[in-house]
């Protein structure tokens, strides 16, 4: 009960003792802003003495070198060592945010980061192989070209030796085969020779 007299006296409009009044009157919350930061920071301390560790552990084991020697070039040392650093680092900011009871909402928010990055990877991967897959369709469909049909498409004359619904494989008349995406037939004229 004195604590709350004391900071009622200091938050006054003309008091110059504010601050000092804001952390008498809610110590906890200075107690927590503190006690994340500091967490906070010893996350980031932590993952990066365990990523040096980490990294000279595995170069201790010379695991590069063995997977070069089998073939397979992969930087594991650093893919290892940045995982591990990056993952303590969020580890280390969930619980500083934690004490200052955010932590709910940065899962939300790194989850909806995620969900979002996911659904852009996935619609960059098929950019190409949807349009190409109409296409085919539409190819099938109207009947624009058949297998065994001689055709100019654009600057390539040849025979069509496979349709599916991705590509067309021309071969022609010097015997190499030429694969075209099902975008580009659409888009070109189609000149149908006499065989």
């Amino acid at each position: 009960f004195k604590h709350y007299h004391i900071a009622q006296s200091f938050l006054n409009k003309n008091s110059p003792y504010k601050g000092m009044a804001f952390a008498l009157y809610y110590p906890d919350v200075l107690t927590n802003i503190v006690a994340g930061i500091l967490i906070i920071g010893f996350g980031i301390l932590v993952g990066n003495i365990f990523s040096v560790v980490g990294k000279k552990t595995l170069q201790s084991f010379e695991i590069e070198r063995i997977l070069s020697d089998l073939g397979v070039r992969f930087p594991i040392e650093e893919f290892f060592s940045s995982f591990l650093k990056y993952g303590i680092y969020i580890v280390g900011l969930i619980l500083g945010l934690g004490f200052l009871g955010l932590d709910k909402i940065f899962l939300y928010a790194v989850l909806f980061i995620i969900l979002g990055l996911l659904i852009a990877f996935i619609l960059l991967s098929f950019k190409d192989l949807i349009p190409n897959f109409i296409a085919g369709f539409i190819i099938f469909m109207k009947g624009k070209i058949r297998v065994g049909e001689v055709v100019e498409i654009d600057t390539i004359e040849g025979k069509v030796i496979h349709i599916d619904m991705v590509e067309t494989k021309i071969r022609t008349t010097d015997g190499d085969v030429i694969i075209i995406p099902n975008v580009l037939i659409l888009q070109n004229t189609i000149i149908k020779k006499r065989k």
